[in-house]
């Protein structure tokens, strides 16, 4: 159901609302609710649920406002809502998200830590395995009695019966009871991902963690440590290849990461669990608990944050994926390859270090890789750019301006107000000095340009019209449009109306490169501009409007670009960009560049263009 923004609800509560259903593109959600009226609590949650609300939010308060600080509720509850967006894409990223998704391995450290503590207290194994289910249906509501969380717990239970029973080969079967049951119960059980990431965590834990836990038993003093490190191991690697398929992208660095990750996992969740226990009633005490885990919480975001900065390995195709396999398990049968394979994992690890890879040093005009949106980068110095659009999500565009090593903006230039060119607006302008922004001067959508000017606050902000023209640098910019009436554009048709066709158009010459940028403009003005004498052949085109099939293909005769930059999302459901459009382009031979293909596009000259590569191969010098 969605609600208002601002309205809190909690679990368990009763409430009362006109509602509007809304069909639901998902199989298992037959309609989406969505509050039409005002919201009436008709009943406060029950006791249980009430108490644990109360303890996850002393809890998240007793922990810093930084990375580190919201990493660990979601490594013990699953609460990630004090994860910043960019921390979550680095954690995506690294192949670390797993670890903030209560899964079978959480209820196994728990119930592992309670078993360790009852063997000292009670004598019975029955007893110890009665007390461990009941502190497990508590954790359940703990961390919320959601689905997945549900299905963790019938893995654990599967755990506890292979122990009960002193025969870890009866875990296996009880598994196999377990899936089935679920499947039967939830048939899209079957279909989820989450399922099998759980299926194959519990497997692991059955299969390996006993080996593992026994070999790091005889290396290390404690016996509990050795569990402890052997649970999220096993169920790491036993998920790996599901995730790598799923997302279709392997970070090389993944692999190691989680290894060494994975030893601070246990202790983190133990202690976290035991110290959000006391969070509501002894906050000091909880307070005291949790300086323990900030070293190892900080183990994991340094690991985090070095992974993010490595290229990841995206598969194009099922044949290649399974090739790959192939090759890794050919390698590892014949022990004398064993040394060739790590040797080549360092150095295609080194190889894709995104640091030297993308943009590289030379670069002048950089296209991010924003998805369904523009932002375009024209390098001025050092840590200084002239930044054109700013995309939809702030952390795309605050990841790529990092990346580029922007620090200061001495121009940001808000083509229009569209949520594609605007949206990302806080993550460009984050820890960055931005000297003065010009904008358009049709000031619609109205929502998006006032909070476009709120986020900007005392910089100064100018609308330009065309006709203008200013030096920064060694670039000159030549504003080729809107026009300085509305009317102008106004009336124009096209499938984007007035806003589209008043967008900024800019034409930039540098000592080393021309390029025309359009906005989101359309055939109407593009018609006009090919008559203005100012427009002239340029290097580079940045395509208007992601390249959908609305052009005025005689404008391109009067360009004569070498280079086409076409921003677009992949998968996106308008059809960009145009296989006609790209034909044309193709004609003329144009190279075409594009987002959604290549990532992020960075040019040093037209024969010399890097990509971030949607694909760890197109890293490359053009």
């Amino acid at each position: 159901m969605l609600v208002p923004v601002g309205q809190n609800l909690h679990l368990n509560q009763q409430i009362k609302s006109s509602v509007k259903l809304i069909k639901s593109k998902e199989a298992k959600v037959a309609a989406l609710a969505v509050a039409a009226s005002e919201i009436e609590i008709l009943a406060q949650p029950k006791r249980l649920f009430s108490t644990t609300d109360q303890i996850r939010s002393s809890f998240r308060s007793l922990v810093p406002k930084s990375d580190l600080g919201s990493l660990i509720p979601g490594l013990i509850l699953g609460d990630t809502s004090l994860q910043s967006e960019e921390f979550t894409i680095a954690m995506r990223r690294v192949g670390f998200s797993h670890l903030t998704a209560v899964s079978g391995a959480n209820f196994a450290l728990v119930a592992g830590f309670v078993l360790w503590l009852m063997q000292y207290l009670i004598r019975s194994i029955r007893t110890r395995l009665i007390i461990t289910a009941i502190v497990l249906i508590l954790f359940i509501f703990l961390v919320r009695p959601t689905p997945s969380v549900l299905r963790a717990a019938v893995m654990t239970a599967v755990l506890l019966a292979a122990r009960y029973r002193g025969d870890n080969s009866l875990g296996l079967p009880a598994l196999g009871a377990a899936i089935g049951l679920l499947v039967l119960l939830d048939p899209f059980q079957a279909i989820d991902p989450g399922f099998a990431l759980s299926v194959l965590a519990t497997g692991g834990i059955l299969i390996m963690a006993p080996h593992m836990s026994n070999w790091l038993a005889k290396r290390i003093k404690w016996s509990w440590l050795a569990e402890a490190i052997a649970i999220p191991i096993s169920a790491t690697l036993f998920c790996t290849p599901v995730v790598v398929a799923l997302s279709g992208q392997l970070s090389l660095i993944t692999v190691p990461a989680n290894i060494l990750a994975s030893p601070v996992i246990g202790p983190i969740t133990v202690i976290g669990f035991v110290a959000a226990l006391f969070a509501a009633v002894l906050p000091n005490l909880s307070s005291l608990l949790l300086l323990f885990t900030y070293p190892m919480a900080g183990w994991i975001v340094w690991l985090c944050n070095l992974g993010a900065s490595f290229a990841v390995l995206k598969f194009s195709s099922t044949l290649f994926f399974s090739a790959l396999l192939l090759i890794f398990t050919a390698l590892f049968l014949k022990r004398k390859w064993r040394p060739l394979l790590l040797i080549a994992i360092l150095l295609l690890s080194h190889l894709t270090y995104t640091k030297i890879s993308w943009p590289g040093s030379a670069w002048q005009i950089a296209n991010c890789d924003v998805g369904q949106g523009d932002a375009l980068v024209i390098n001025l110095k050092k840590s200084d750019a002239i930044v054109i659009d700013v995309g939809p999500e702030p952390s795309l565009i605050d990841n790529c301006l990092r990346r580029l090593g922007v620090k200061q903006i001495s121009l940001l230039v808000l083509t229009h107000f569209h949520a594609d060119h605007v949206a990302g607006l806080a993550g460009a302008i984050k820890n960055r000095d931005v000297k003065q922004v010009w904008i358009t001067n049709n000031l619609q959508p109205t929502a998006a340009y006032e909070s476009s000017i709120n986020l900007l606050d005392k910089t100064t902000v100018r609308q330009v019209v065309a006709g203008e023209q200013f030096q920064i640098a060694d670039k000159k910019i030549s504003v080729l449009w809107p026009e300085r009436y509305q009317g102008s554009f106004a009336s124009l048709p096209g499938d984007g109306s007035a806003i589209n066709n008043s967008s900024i158009a800019l034409l930039i010459k540098t000592t080393k490169l021309s390029i025309f940028a359009s906005g989101d403009l359309e055939p109407p003005v593009q018609e006009l501009l090919t008559v203005n004498p100012l427009l002239s052949p340029v290097d580079i085109y940045k395509v208007a409007h992601h390249g959908s099939a609305y052009q005025y293909l005689p404008m391109l005769d009067k360009i004569k670009p070498s280079v086409a930059v076409i921003s677009v999302g992949a998968g996106n459901n308008y059809g960009h960009p145009s296989p006609e459009l790209i034909g044309e382009f193709e004609k003329r031979g144009v190279k075409v560049l594009r987002t959604d293909k290549s990532g992020g596009i960075a040019i040093a000259a037209p024969n010399k263009i890097r990509v971030t590569g949607k694909d760890w191969w197109r890293i490359r010098w053009g």
